[in-house]
């Protein structure tokens, strides 16, 4: 969760092998914050992807992972809306 940066876990694949078709983007602290995850999720969750999207070479998330809790307008669900339209 570094803005601008999309790390890649030491035992994955390089994040521009295109020959793996999942594009798994974990969003979440390492310790869980109730305070913190509506605000996490709102506005920079969409702009980790978009972060992500460029380190991939181009390729939208086609998995999310994060932590949830209902809240009302944007959130999670608004950054996943936004996804999913980009990858109709």
């Amino acid at each position: 969760m570094q803005v601008g940066n999309c790390p890649n876990r030491a035992e994955s694949s390089g994040l521009d092998d295109k020959t793996k078709s999942l594009v798994l983007v974990n969003y979440f602290h390492s310790m869980s914050s109730k305070e913190k995850t509506c605000e996490d999720n709102f506005g920079d969750l969409i702009n980790m992807l978009r972060t992500c999207y460029a380190a991939v070479g181009n390729r939208w998330a086609n998995s999310v992972a994060v932590d949830y809790k209902r809240s009302e307008g944007g959130g999670s669900f608004q950054a996943i809306d936004t996804l999913n339209g980009k990858l109709l």
